[in-house]
Parts: C-alpha cells; structure tokens; sequence
C-alpha cells in the first residue's frame, strides 16, 4: 500500500489535484470507519473525517516521510474525533461545582466556553494544534508525544507553551465580552520572560525532577511576584483541562485500579437490562444476577417471549429451570461457555485488560453519575472484529453501560446495569435450587461430555469440521424466506454438532432451529409426552419422536436417527409445520446444483 501511494503522495504535495483526488479514495474509507468506531454517529463521523480531509490536503506538504502518511492521517482524524467528543459535549449535570468556584466559572457558561475553545483551537497552527489535542485533550505524555513524533522534547514544550498562550489569550477576550480583538500584553510579555513562562508551565506539568523542582520552589520563595502569574497559568489550566475532560489515568493505570477493586468482591448482586439489534426490532431480556466467591452464580430472568427462567451455577455444574415449560436439565459446561453466558460482571474488563490497543474516551455522565468512557477491540467467532465501548463509574469502578459494535459499526447489544450492589453477605442457601415436586431434573452431570461454548461460524466452516456436506432448509437459498445462522457446539470428546437457525428478516427470534450432530443431542424431557411419527427424509422412511411444548417460539419438536448421524428440529410450528420443514432439508451440496 505505501509504495503504491508513494507516487501519489509525491504528486500530490507537488500540488497535482488528480492525484490528491485519487489519494482521496484509498483514505476516505477508512478514516470513516475509524472515526465511526469512536464516535457512534454517522453524522459526527463525516465532521470529523471532513475536518481532518481538510487539514490532510493543506499541509499534506509538510509531511517529510513518506512511509509514516498512514500514520499521519489517522493521528489526525483521531485529533478531530477528539476535538468532538471532548468540547461539542452539552452535559454539564454532575460536574465538580468547587473547580468551577475556583476558576471564577459559571456552570452554566461550560458549552459556551467549549465552543470557544474549539473555535480557538482551530485557529492555532497545524503542530500546536496536534500538541495541545495530545497533551490537553487526550493526556498523552510530552516525552511520548516527542517520541511519536520524532522531535525533541523542547520542540514539543515550545508548542505547547506557545498554543497555551494563544488559548489563553482567546478565551480571556471571550470572557471580557470585548467584540474587538485585544493584542497580547506586551508589558506581561516583557516583564515574565518566555522562558519563565516555559518554567511555570514545566512546574505545572510536572516534567521536571527532583532536584529541578526543589531549586524552582527556592527561586518562587525569592520571587514573591511570581506567585501572581503561576496562580494565573495554574488556573488556565485547570480552565483548559475541566473544559477538555482531560484525561489523567493512562489504560495500564485504570486497569490496576479495576483488578484493585474486583479483588476485594466477596459477593455482589445487579440487575442488568440486556437490548439485542441483530435481528431487528430490539429485544430486551432483563436479568437479576447474584455471585459468590468463588464459583457460584443464580441467575433469574424473564423473557418476554420464553418467560420466567432460573439458573444455578456451582462450579462446572449447571442447574436451569424454565418455569413455564415444567422442564428441569442439570449439565456441566465448561468454562468457555460460562464466559459466553456473561455471568461475570468483569469479563468485558478483563477483554479490555487484553487489548492493548484499548483507549479511554473521557468522562461522560451516565444517570448523573461521572464515568470513564473507554473503547476496546474484540474478536467474536463467525462475527470477526466488534468494537467494545464501556462506561465505568469513576467512584466505584463498576460498569454502568457497555455497548458492542460490529464491523459494520452497527449497534449489536446493549448492556445497562440497573443497579449493583458489593459485598451483602448473600446467604449460601440463596445458590440452592429448590424446585416444585412435579418437577423431575433431567441429569446429565453423569455423562463424561461437558458442553462448550458455542461458535458462531461460516458455511465453509461448517463444512470443514463435519467432514461432508450438512443438510440445510432450501428456503435459506437466495432469495428465501429464511436467514440462516450456523453455530457449533462443541463437547469436551472432541465431538461437534451443528446448530442451525432460521430467522425470519426483522423477527429477532428464530423461526427454525435444525440441529445435526454424531451423538445424540435432543434432551426430550422424560416426563413428557411423545409422538411416534413417520415420514420421508433424505428419500427413505424413518422413525421419529415428536414432542408438542406449546410455548412460542418453540411449539414442538421431532428427533430422529438417520445413518448413524441424530437430528433434532424445532420452533415456532405444529406437527404438520415441522414435517413441511423437514421435507425442506436437504444436502447442502445439491443447493449449488439448483442456483
């Protein structure tokens, strides 16, 4: 890619129109997709890529090397998503009330000053810009961000003093009201040397050591005079940094501070309202979880459609009851599977802990509350990269709000906590099950199989695990009244099943499930009634059991055996339903044969 650009790099900085144009097409793309990873909208997206296109062709000049144009272009459009998030903000519920008393601020004057400051902003040049956005917006280190940038450390101190002072300068006159531009004070600039300025701001930031900050104390106690003006810096800093929601923690140090407090967790309850997009119209399924040190997990749910569930997890052990179908199942599940599940609060923070590309955003509010806004990369299987963004109380270090993202940067599932409460002292008797005497446990702790996580995976993927071609609904083709999602559910033999389900576009339930496997899978609830039946599948008679459940989305169920392999379909149909559909089945292969 860099020494196909290189050409139209060179003849773009030369001023050539055409190839800037085509330079253009080959970032515009992904400059939108990485703006649309941050920040969610695709209106704000196109301002920011839009701003930053802007800044690209004016001093695309200036950029010396060539090979780091990659990098250059996406430092930039990070800068405007910045600049977005951080002063086009209108929250002001939940700010610290004292820092304002302290900088002679209005609260009620903070989107107005924001403004400004990104209007100023603006108008500073092009390298101090970038520095003030790293330093003062994004928190970056002055010797990483001398590092980044291959300049000295003074170079990137001179920016920045210089920018601080045009800001400063901008936002003064803002606040005097004065309509005129006033010029900067020349008295100040002559009686407080530059490289005074310069020590100030060093004093401030706290870049200079040990011994450089003893001998700048014993100069200040000499120098009573100076105590006006580093009061006057301190509180443009402050200014500055309330209004930028400057960030103070780098990733490393949030993340000490989260396994800090997860490490003192003895117990906790929350109640979670989980919302799922993926198959249109949302669908929330709320659930009151309770967890104990140091493997125990009850989860109570109600599911709109599938109605009251309990699950009790010791360990591997799982005990699930659904009340309304009168079906009890004791399994194991390994623990690839309980981390699918979602049972653990802190698993999307330890997915944080992992990525090391993982950034924080700023502080937001979330019901009032001050919290830490961060976004993460993950890979889910047979979805590929999601972005994670994450909302963590400030105060408890909790999450509050996660939000999961897929390639296409569409909203896939919202997690919000209601509430969550550490530390109770729950009660042990809260982990045992104690179910109605009708009600008999399909035990299947005693076999060797303990079930893994589920895989969503591709067609060809399906394939190559099963070793020959799977049977699917001819109304998945192009075309058909289905969409077909495949899923693998893996036992610890070694041995793998096919999940197939079949959705109706939009219905966020699937219509059809169709399950393929070597071992037998079906988990018919004993107690309950079943219905021999026959029909033809693959062009020869077999022998079934059908299984009415009456409860949408699934209304029955068929198992059956056919050359050593079991299958099991389901869903929201009758008998005759279920025997149309499986008439619908067959090789995979043939359904390339007939498009």
């Amino acid at each position: 890619m860099i020494e196909q650009n290189a050409g139209l790099i060179k003849k773009a900085q030369a001023g050539d129109l055409l190839a800037w144009e085509s330079l253009l097409a080959t970032v515009y793309p992904p400059a939108l997709r990485q703006a649309l990873a941050l920040l969610r909208d695709g209106d704000l997206a196109e301002d920011a890529v839009q701003n930053a296109l802007i800044k690209m062709h004016t001093h695309l000049h200036s950029l010396v090397e060539i090979t780091a144009f990659s990098a250059w272009w996406r430092r930039i459009v990070t800068n405007e998503v910045y600049m977005i998030l951080r002063l086009k903000q209108k929250e002001t519920q939940g700010l610290d009330e004292g820092i304002f008393q302290q900088i002679g601020l209005a609260v009620d004057e903070m989107v107005v000053l924001r403004c400004e400051l990104a209007r100023a902003l603006q108008l500073l040049p092009f390298d101090q810009q970038q520095v003030v956005i790293d330093v003062d917006l994004m928190g970056v280190s002055l010797l990483e961000v001398a590092g980044r940038n291959q300049i000295p450390l003074g170079t990137v101190k001179s920016r920045l003093f210089r920018a601080r002072e045009k800001l400063q300068h901008e936002l003064e006159t803002f606040r005097e009201g004065r309509k005129e531009k006033k010029t900067m004070d020349k008295t100040t600039q002559d009686t407080i040397a530059h490289d005074l300025t310069g020590l100030f701001y060093n004093y401030l930031d706290g870049t200079m050591n040990g011994a450089e900050r003893a001998r700048f104390e014993l100069d200040l106690v000499g120098h009573p005079e100076w105590e006006k003006e580093l009061r006057h810096h301190k509180d443009f800093l402050t200014l500055l940094h309330t209004l930028t929601g400057k960030m103070t923690l780098t990733s490393a140090e949030i993340m000490e501070k989260i396994q800090t407090v997860t490490a003192k967790i003895k117990d906790y309850e929350q109640i979670v309202d989980d919302t799922y997009f993926e198959q249109g119209s949302p669908q929330t399924l709320t659930t009151h979880t309770w967890f104990q040190t140091p493997d125990m997990y009850r989860i109570e749910s109600h599911h709109p459609v599938l109605g009251e569930a309990v699950i009790v997890v010791r360990g591997i052990e799982v005990l699930s009851y659904m009340k309304d179908a009168k079906q009890a199942v004791k399994t194991k599940i390994g623990e690839g599977l309980k981390e699918q599940m979602g049972l653990d609060f802190a698993d999307s923070l330890k997915l944080m802990a992992a990525d090391k590309d993982s950034r924080p955003l700023g502080t937001e509010y979330v019901n009032g509350r001050p919290a830490l806004h961060l976004q993460f990369n993950q890979k889910v299987d047979g979805k590929g990269d999601m972005v994670t963004h994450l909302w963590m109380d400030k105060d408890t270090w909790m999450p509050l709000v996660t939000e999961l993202y897929n390639a296409g940067h569409e909203l896939v599932q919202r997690k919000v906590v209601r509430e969550l409460r550490l530390n109770q002292g729950l009660p042990d008797q809260l982990f045992n099950l104690l179910l109605p005497p009708d009600i008999e446990v399909q035990d299947k702790t005693k076999d060797k199989d303990i079930v893994q996580a589920i895989e969503e995976i591709t067609l060809q993927e399906v394939q190559e695990r099963m070793g020959e071609q799977p049977y699917l609904s001819e109304e998945s083709k192009p075309c058909g009244v289905y969409q077909a999602k495949y899923q693998w559910i893996k036992m610890t033999s070694g041995e793998g099943g096919l999940l197939t389900q079949y959705f109706v576009p939009g219905d966020p339930l699937p219509k059809l499930n169709v399950t393929q496997s070597k071992f037998a899978h079906a988990n018919l609830p004993p107690q309950l009634p079943l219905t021999p039946v026959g029909f033809d599948f693959a062009g020869e008679e077999v022998e079934g059991s059908y299984l009415e459940v009456s409860h949408k989305p699934i209304k029955g169920i068929i198992a059956w055996n056919h050359t050593d392999h079991y299958f099991t379909v389901s869903g929201d149909f009758d008998q005759k339903g279920l025997l149309f559909a499986i008439s619908k089945l067959s090789l995979a292969g043939s359904h390339d044969k007939d498009e």
